[in-house]
């Protein structure tokens, strides 16, 4: 018993120089918090923190104003996928998500992975259920590599902790380089990345439930191709659940 409190004395204390070495920031604004606090919101942010759990679009996930089931994106857009979900408007965690994605902050993916599953479990707890299998959206390896990380399969997989499910963080590829998706329209998307991911073992998907998991829903057509992918293969149903999409 003695040796068992001098070990959580000591992992405070590392935990307590983890947090001097590298100081707690608000999960939204960056803006810097107290050493010590256990909250990953600063008060301004939490004052104002809401998910999108009104009126949304069937397929992103987006704050509808008017009595509609899709966006006018999505009602004009022909995606495979059944349904998608996204836990925050994008302009409400930009600066997370450049944070956590483009600076390397790796460590964000627990908290936003928990959030996402607060919001999975409380708004959408039918769809938690029916999911068999968690998969992120690849990234290709030269671009993993000079990251570090992918962003979505570290989300991937502590969202899958999070609600009890099994993630498979490896089997959908992508297979081919592509030219980055924000500087081509629409029409150029949807031919940029075309047949660019592939399955290393098909077997695992087929007649299962896909969660498909990525940090940032802006036109749906990555996602939909690896809908696309994991429905020729056997998927039996294909849910989208991104951390956040971009409003129009």
């Amino acid at each position: 018993m003695e040796y068992h409190k001098r070990g959580l004395f000591f992992m405070a204390l590392w935990n307590m120089f983890l947090q001097w070495l590298y100081p707690p920031h608000c999960l939204f604004c960056q803006d810097l918090l107290k050493i010590g606090r256990e909250a990953v919101l600063c008060s301004d942010c939490h004052n104002v923190f809401s998910y999108n759990d009104g009126a949304v679009c069937q397929k992103c996930g987006c704050n509808l104003y008017v009595s509609q089931i899709y966006c006018d994106r999505c009602e004009k857009a022909d995606f495979v996928f059944e349904k998608g979900i996204a836990a925050f408007s994008y302009d409400k965690v930009r600066d997370g998500i450049a944070h956590f994605k483009l600076k390397g902050w790796k460590r964000d993916a627990k908290p936003f992975a928990h959030m996402m599953g607060d919001y999975l479990l409380t708004c959408y707890p039918e769809m938690a259920q029916q999911s068999d299998l968690i998969i992120p959206v690849p990234i290709h390896d030269k671009k993993q590599k000079k990251r570090g990380f992918n962003q979505s399969e570290l989300l991937a997989v502590e969202l899958a902790e999070r609600i009890q499910k099994r993630c498979s963080a490896k089997n959908l590829k992508r297979i081919r380089e592509t030219i980055p998706q924000s500087s081509l329209s629409a029409k150029e998307r949807k031919e940029n990345i075309k047949n660019a991911f592939a399955l290393e073992n098909p077997h695992e998907i087929q007649q299962k439930t896909i969660l498909l998991i990525d940090d940032i829903f802006t036109t749906g057509t990555t996602i939909n191709e690896c809908a696309r992918v994991l429905y020729e293969n056997g998927a039996k149903a294909v849910f989208s659940f991104c951390l956040s999409v971009v409003e129009q």
